[in-house]
C-alpha cells in the first residue's frame, strides 16, 4: 500500500582533488606553454577511488584506448590514487580503470587536446559492494542488502542496460523465488513463491515509491508501466510478506523499479531495436540540468510485433496478433536547500493493440491507456507524496462475447513517513497511507454495483530498530489497516533478529503477519462472462462475492419426500407454468419435457418417440450435479455443495529462517527456508454452481424399460446413445438464494474463503565471480505443494497455486570493459504444474530454455553498443504422456490459454551522449 520511501542511491559522490594532483596538473599546464615541440600532444590526469568509501585505489591500472582497440597510453595509480598520462594525442578515446577486487570501468568519450585535461574522480564499485548493494525496498529506508531482515535481490543498471527488454519483468527472469509467466511479446505474469495465475495481482509492483498496478482492477500490467529501460536505475525484488510497513497486499513480495535522478544522472540515449516477429522498439532519454538545482528527464518508447498465435474455440472474435504501444514518461527534480528534493513526475502508456489474458478470458486492447501524475518531497528524514493513477480501457472488447470492457477508474493515494534516530543504537520509523479507489466502469465489469463499489483504506505504522549488541539487531514493527468496504481494523505485525558473526555474514529469523484486502472484482465484479451456454438459456456470470456470502438453500422436497438441495431452471416457466424462475427440488426429471423439446429440434423422429413415454419421477431416473469447465467448455462431476463464506481480510502467518554471505568477497551465497500459515485464503474466481444433469445409467435403463412397455424400436445401443445425449444437457442451476429471480439460471464464477492451510518452501542462490571478468549465478526453488485437493481443503474446493514446486536457473556472465564486450547465457527450467486461474484451467508442462546475449560497443565510437539477444534459442518440453522430453522442439506454453512461445531473436543499437 505504500512504497520504499529512501533516496534512490546512485548520487555522485565528491571528493576534492588532492594538492599532489592539483600540482601534477599546474606542472602539466606548465610545461604545455613552454615547450613548443609537446604543443601537438595533449595530456590527462585523474584520480581513482572507491566508489563505496571514496578512498583512493592504490596500484589502480588505467588504460588509454584508441577506437580501434589499440592501448595508447598506460599509468599505476599513486599512493594517492592519481594518475597521469602524457604525450596523448589530440582525439577522443575511452578509458579503461581496473584494480583487483573491482570491477572494470570505462570512461567513453575522453575528448584530448592541447591543454591538459582533469577528469577528477573515477570511481571503482567493488565486487564485494556489486554483491551487497544498498537497497531501500525491504526496510523503507537505506541499508545493505545484507544488512535488511528480508530477502531482497537487486538487478543493477549495468545488467538492466546490456539486455534488450520488451518490458522490465524481462530482468528479473531468473530470481529466487519468482515465479514469471510470458503469455505473449510483452505480456507477463509474476508471482513470488506461488499463486500466480492470469490477470494477477498477487505481487506488489510500486515504480519511484508509486503503485504501479491498474486501478481498480489491481492487475499488473507491466506492458503499461511508462519506464524505458533507459530510465532504470535498478529493480529490487523482495521475498516474503511486507505488510507491517506496506500495508494490505504486500503478503507475497514487492518488486520495486527505481529510475534515475536527471539531477544525478544527466545522460541522454537513444536505442534502436529490431527482431523476428517483426518487432521494432524505439526508445529514448533526454536528461539535463537548468541549473545545479533543477534537473529534468523526458523518456518515451515505442514498440510493435507480430505476437505468437493461439487458436481458442471459445472465443467468437477473431484475434489481432499485431501488437502495438506507446509510452512517454516527464520527471522534474528540485533541490530545495542543502536536503531537500522535490520530484514532480508524470507519465503516459497506451496498449494500441494487444491481447490480455483475464480470469473471465482473454480481451483485445484496444487503445487501453495508463497515466499518472506524481509529488515527492524528502527532506532528511521526512518523505511525503501524492499521486494518482488513472485507466482509460478505450475501445478493449473481449474476445469470447465481443462486448465493450469500459474501465475509466481512478486511485488517488497520500503517504507521509518519518524517521529518527534518538541514539547510534535506536531508530524510529513512522507514518500513514490514505488510498481511495473509485471504480467507472459504466456498468461493464462492476454492473449493477457500479454506484457502491468505491473503496477507502487508510493505515498507519510504526518500525523500531535496536542495535542489542554489535552483532545483534532487533527490528519490531506493527500497523493498523482499515478497509472501507470490510469495515475492520486489522493489525499487522513483524518480528525480526539479524544476527551478524561477521561483517559480511548475516543470519536472519523473522515473523511476519500480512495481510491482503479482497480486491475491488473479488467484491464488486458483476459481469456476463458469456450470455448463453452453446445455445442453451444458461447465461455464465461473473460476481463478487457480497457481504453476506453465498448460502444454497436446502430445504426443497422431491417426489420421494426427500429434503435437499434447490435448483432453479430457465425451462421452469415454460415447462412448469410457472410465471417465475422459482426454487424446485433438486430432480433433473422435472425438466423432462424440455430435454425432450431439444432432441426433438435435433431430431424429431427421436423426438416423437420420446414424446410418447411417459415423464419419469426421482425413482426412476436419479440426478447428478456437474460443474462446468470454462476451460475445455466440458462439465466434471461434483461431490459435494458447500456454501461460499463473505469476503474478509486474507491472513498469512510467516516464519523464515534466512542466511545470505559474502565468502572471500567472491562468492555471494543466499539461503531461505520459510514457512507460512494462510487463513482465510480468497482463492481464484472459479465455477461455483453445480449444474443439474438425468444420470446416464438409470436414464437408459429407464429408456430400454419404456421401450420395452409401449415397443418402441429402441434397442440397448441406442438407449445407450440417447442417454448419453440426453444427460449431457443441462436443465437447472444450483444457484445461492442471494442471486436476483433474473439471473436465477446462471452459472456463477465467484471467490470462495477456503480453510486455512500451510505451505513452505525454501530459495537458494549464489553468485560466485570467477574473476572481474567472468560470473556465474546459480538459482533454486522449491515449493511443497502447488495443488490442494478438495480434500484437503475441508472438501470445499481444489485449489491451485499456478506455479511450479521446482524450479531452477543457471547463467554465466563475461565481462570485458576494455573490448567493450559483455555476453551472458542462461538456462532455466520451470516443472509442470496445474492451473486453476478463472476460466482457464489445465496443466503446463514441463520445460526448460536457453537464452542468450551478447553485447559490443564499437571501437569506433565507444558510446554506440549494439546488443544481440536471443530468447527460448533453445527449447526443451514435456511430452503430451508426460514420460520423456522432447530436445530442441523451439516451442513451449507457460500458461493454460497463452500461446507456444518460440525463439525471439531481437538485435539493440544504442548510443549515448
Amino acid at each position: 500500500m505504500g512504497g520504499a520511501f529512501s533516496p534512490a542511491i546512485g548520487a555522485r559522490r565528491h571528493v576534492e582533488p588532492s594538492r599532489p594532483l592539483a600540482a601534477s596538473l599546474i606542472f602539466l599546464i606548465l610545461l604545455s606553454g613552454q615547450t613548443p615541440a609537446l604543443a601537438q600532444v595533449g595530456s590527462l590526469g585523474g584520480r581513482v577511488v572507491d566508489a563505496e568509501s571514496g578512498q583512493p585505489l592504490i596500484g589502480a591500472t588505467v588504460a588509454l584506448i584508441a577506437g580501434a582497440g589499440r592501448t595508447v597510453r598506460t599509468a599505476t595509480a599513486s599512493a594517492n590514487g592519481e594518475f597521469v598520462l602524457t604525450g596523448v594525442e589530440p582525439g577522443r578515446y575511452s578509458l579503461v580503470c581496473s584494480a583487483l577486487g573491482f570491477e572494470e570501468r570505462r570512461l567513453d568519450g575522453v575528448r584530448v587536446g592541447d591543454s591538459p585535461v582533469a577528469l577528477g574522480d573515477v570511481a571503482l564499485v567493488s565486487v564485494a559492494f556489486r554483491l551487497n548493494p544498498i537497497v531501500v525496498t525491504v526496510s523503507r529506508e537505506r541499508e545493505k542488502a545484507l544488512e535488511s531482515p528480508a530477502s531482497v535481490h537487486t538487478i543493477d543498471r549495468e545488467a538492466i542496460q546490456e539486455r534488450p527488454s520488451t518490458t522490465a519483468v524481462d530482468h528479473v527472469v531468473g530470481t529466487p523465488g519468482t515465479d514469471v509467466v510470458t503469455t505473449g511479446l510483452s505480456q507477463h505474469n509474476v508471482a513470488s513463491r506461488g499463486f500466480n495465475g492470469v490477470f494477477s495481482a498477487s505481487l506488489f509492483v510500486l515504480t519511484d515509491n508509486r503503485w504501479a498496478a491498474v486501478p481498480s482492477l489491481r492487475f499488473n500490467a507491466y506492458n503499461l508501466i511508462p519506464t524505458t529501460n533507459e530510465d532504470i536505475d535498478r529493480i529490487e525484488f523482495v521475498l516474503g510478506p511486507g505488510s507491517a510497513l506496506y500495508g494490505p497486499n504486500v503478503d507475497k513480495g514487492v518488486m520495486h523499479i527505481i529510475t534515475r535522478s536527471p539531477l544525478d544522472h544527466q545522460e541522454s540515449s537513444v536505442s534502436v531495436m529490431g527482431g523476428e516477429r517483426s518487432v521494432f522498439q524505439g526508445s529514448f532519454r533526454q536528461a539535463g540540468t537548468f541549473s545545479r538545482t533543477v534537473g529534468y528527464k523526458l523518456s518515451g518508447l515505442y514498440f510493435q510485433g507480430d505476437d505468437w498465435k493461439f487458436d481458442d474455440p471459445t472465443e467468437i472474435v477473431a484475434r489481432d496478433f499485431d501488437q502495438e504501444r506507446f509510452q512517454g514518461d516527464g520527471r522534474v527534480d528540485l533541490r530545495l536547500g542543502e536536503r531537500g528534493i522535490l520530484t514532480l513526475n508524470g507519465g503516459a502508456s497506451q496498449l494500441a493493440r494487444a491481447i490480455e489474458l483475464t480470469q473471465i478470458g482473454a480481451v483485445q486492447a484496444n487503445g487501453w491507456t495508463y497515466s499518472y501524475l506524481q509529488g515527492r518531497y524528502r527532506r532528511g528524514g521526512l518523505f511525503a507524496q501524492a499521486y494518482i493513477n488513472l485507466s482509460d480501457a478505450g475501445d478493449t472488447y473481449t474476445l469470447r462475447e465481443g462486448d465493450t470492457i469500459t474501465d475509466n477508474s481512478l486511485l488517488y493515494v497520500g503517504q507521509i513517513q518519518h524517521g529518527v534516530s534518538p541514539g547510534e543504537r535506536q531508530r524510529f520509523t513512522y507514518g500513514a497511507d490514505l488510498i481511495r479507489t473509485i471504480p467507472r466502469t459504466d456498468g461493464a465489469i462492476m454492473g449493477r454495483n457500479e454506484d457502491s463499489d468505491a473503496i477507502t483504506e487508510l493505515g498507519a505504522y510504526l518500525q523500531s530498530e535496536t542495535q542489542l549488541s554489535p552483532r545483534i539487531d532487533l527490528i519490531l514493527a506493527g500497523r493498523l489497516d482499515y478497509h472501507s468496504a470490510i469495515d475492520d481494523l486489522v493489525f499487522s505485525p513483524r518480528i525480526a533478529f539479524v544476527y551478524n558473526p561477521r561483517p559480511e555474514h548475516r543470519f536472519r529469523l523473522t515473523y511476519n503477519r500480512a495481510l491482503r484486502q479482497p480486491e475491488t472484482n473479488q467484491l464488486f465484479i458483476d459481469r456476463l462472462s458469456a450470455s448463453d451456454l452453446g445455445g442453451l438459456p444458461f447465461p455464465v456470470r461473473a460476481r463478487g462475492t457480497p457481504e453476506s456470502g453465498f448460502t444454497f438453500r436446502r430445504d426443497c422436497v422431491d417426489s420421494l419426500d426427500r429434503t435437499g438441495l434447490c435448483m432453479r431452471s430457465p425451462f421452469a416457466p415454460a415447462v412448469l407454468g410457472q410465471p417465475t424462475i422459482t426454487s424446485l427440488p433438486l430432480d433433473a426429471t422435472l425438466l423432462w419435457d424440455a430435454v425432450v423439446g431439444i432432441i426433438a429440434a435435433e431430431d424429431p423422429q427421436v423426438g416423437e418417440l420420446l414424446s410418447l413415454m411417459a415423464q419419469p419421477d426421482a425413482g426412476d431416473v436419479s440426478t447428478v450435479l456437474k460443474r462446468l469447465n470454462p476451460s475445455t467448455g466440458g462439465f466434471d462431476p461434483v461431490s459435494e455443495v458447500l456454501d461460499i463464506e463473505p469476503a474478509g481480510s486474507q491472513i498469512s502467518n510467516t516464519f523464515e529462517f534466512g542466511y545470505k554471505g559474502l565468502i572471500g568477497d567472491r562468492l555471494l551465497l543466499g539461503v531461505d527456508v520459510w514457512y507460512t500459515r494462510f487463513q482465510d485464503f480468497l482463492g481464484p474466481l472459479l465455477v461455483e454452481t453445480p449444474s443439474a444433469f438425468m444420470d446416464t445409467n438409470s436414464l437408459r435403463d429407464y429408456l430400454l424399460a419404456e421401450a420395452q412397455r409401449l415397443n418402441l424400436p429402441i434397442d440397448q445401443p441406442t438407449a445407450a446413445f440417447l442417454a448419453a445425449t440426453m444427460s449431457g444437457i443441462p436443465v437447472a442451476t444450483v444457484t445461492p438464494e442471494q442471486v436476483e429471480d433474473s439471473d436465477a439460471a446462471d452459472i456463477l464464477l465467484t471467490y470462495r474463503t477456503f480453510p486455512d492451510f500451510d505451505l513452505w518452501g525454501a530459495d537458494f542462490g549464489l553468485t560466485l565471480e570467477l574473476s572481474n571478468r567472468f560470473a556465474l549465478t546459480g538459482v533454486y526453488s522449491l515449493l511443497s505443494d502447488n495443488f490442494l485437493s478438495a480434500a484437503d481443503l475441508g472438501d470445499q474446493a481444489d485449489l491451485a497455486l499456478n506455479a511450479p514446486r521446482n524450479k531452477a536457473s543457471l547463467s554465466g556472465r563475461y565481462g570485458n570493459e576494455r573490448l567493450g564486450l559483455k555476453a551472458e547465457l542462461r538456462g532455466r527450467w520451470v516443472e509442470g504444474f496445474p492451473v486453476a486461474s478463472g476460466v482457464y484451467v489445465g496443466r503446463v508442462k514441463s520445460y526448460a530454455v536457453v537464452d542468450a546475449q551478447i553485447s559490443y560497443a564499437l571501437p569506433i565510437s565507444r558510446s554506440t553498443e549494439i546488443s544481440l539477444s536471443a530468447a527460448n534459442l533453445l527449447t526443451f518440453y514435456e511430452n503430451p504422456d508426460g514420460e520423456r522430453v522432447n530436445v530442441f522442439s523451439g516451442r513451449h506454453q507457460e500458461m493454460v490459454g497463452a500461446p507456444m512461445l518460440g525463439r525471439l531473436l531481437m538485435l539493440r543499437l544504442r548510443h549515448s551522449f
